[in-house]
């Protein structure tokens, strides 16, 4: 009675017509209730080649989640490869992938602006609310209805939409804050413009990384703790709250003046030391 009904079915796509036909009709015959939704996942080759015994080039999941995180697994598999798709693992790319997007686009965009919130803010929030941030705002114009879209494409188990919608914030983050230089303009004396600069690319980091949360949780609960947050990602009452989810996909969550945390990497850059064994 706790598992079933069930909201999804998960499985290969070599026995669809086995799940999607025969399963069904026998749980009718029995008086109980179909799932909701099946959905069939592809194939996954390693290094362009089919996974076997007989090649000696099976891919442990285990090992992998061992050697670099269980955020770092599921970012890969969900955003590299469209769900339903076939894909391949090849781990000189999951590296490659994972250090550029995770640590560079992600990781360095907080820790870059957090240090000069800590220079030219007193190690605060920005005293400036999302609200009253100018409406031509780049950050704020893509985050308006990001939390809405990236909702949609995860209801659709289209998770790699989600995870380039979001990175798409993040990159631009990145590129607003070399554009308007804060430095410069905290020399300038304009303190009021870099106010505003530096609080548009912390709050565009904080809903990168809620939105991310289902799929990077313990690098979500790393980003929110530094921008002064409790939250648990991994807590099930946290992640199924409507009215967190209400507050914290929608611009502007962050409060100004909270205190900062120490800026610390968020995901360290990964070493191809040895390759996964089978």
């Amino acid at each position: 009675s706790k598992w079933w009904p069930i909201d999804l079915h998960l499985i290969g796509k070599d026995i669809l017509r086995f799940h999607a036909v025969y399963w069904p009709a026998m749980l009718v015959s029995a008086g109980l209730s179909v799932p909701s939704r099946v959905f069939a996942h592809g194939f996954l080759t390693k290094d362009g080649k089919k996974m076997g015994k007989t090649e000696g080039n099976t891919l442990d999941p285990v090992e992998l989640v061992k050697k670099y995180g269980a955020d770092a697994v599921r970012y890969y598999f969900l955003k590299e490869i469209e769900f339903g798709e076939d894909g391949d693992f090849n781990e000189t790319r999951f590296i490659n992938i994972l250090n550029a997007e995770l640590a560079n686009d992600l990781g360095n965009l907080l820790n870059r602006t957090l240090n000069m919130a800590r220079k030219y803010c007193g190690g605060c929030v920005p005293n400036v609310l999302g609200e009253n941030i100018d409406g031509d705002n780049l950050l704020k114009g893509m985050s308006l209805d990001l939390g809405d879209r990236v909702a949609g494409f995860y209801e659709e188990l289209a998770f790699s939409k989600a995870c380039e919608a979001v990175l798409a914030l993040v990159r631009a983050g990145n590129k607003f804050i070399d554009v308007q230089a804060p430095w410069s303009l905290y020399k300038q004396g304009q303190t009021e413009s870099v106010e505003q600069v530096l609080y548009s690319v912390l709050e565009s980091v904080r809903l990168a990384s809620y939105l991310l949360s289902p799929i990077i949780p313990n690098i979500s609960n790393a980003i929110y703790q530094q921008l002064g947050f409790s939250i648990d990602f991994n807590d099930r009452v946290t992640v199924n709250s409507l009215a967190i989810f209400a507050e914290h996909a929608a611009w502007g969550a962050l409060p100004a003046n909270q205190t900062l945390g120490e800026p610390q990497p968020v995901f360290k850059r990964l070493e191809l030391l040895e390759t996964v064994p089978s």
